[in-house]
């Protein structure tokens, strides 16, 4: 099974992204929020810079970012986007 680097491509602007899983043919449209965590989570961010990182670009509080990045997280989970070690546990 080739590696997510392989089969998973993606390419972001400032009001978004579109995730493209080459294996099953799926496109994937991110708003900016959305496209921030992913570029986050492929970089290894822990979900404490994440958040931090949320609060800071969209001005929205700590609990609004930490629920915005467990959705994502499980969206990504739902569409095997990021492996395990790109999606940090919440805390």
């Amino acid at each position: 099974m080739p590696s997510n680097r392989e089969r998973i491509r993606s390419t972001h602007a400032a009001d978004g992204g579109i995730v493209l899983d080459i294996d099953k043919g799926k496109m994937f449209s991110l708003n900016a929020s959305g496209s921030a965590i992913f570029q986050l989570l492929e970089k290894g961010f822990s979900e404490e810079k994440i958040i931090e990182e949320l609060e800071r670009r969209f001005e929205i509080p700590a609990h609004v970012a930490k629920q915005d990045l467990d959705d994502f997280r499980k969206a990504l989970r739902h569409h095997a986007l990021l492996t395990a070690h790109q999606l940090p546990a919440s805390e």
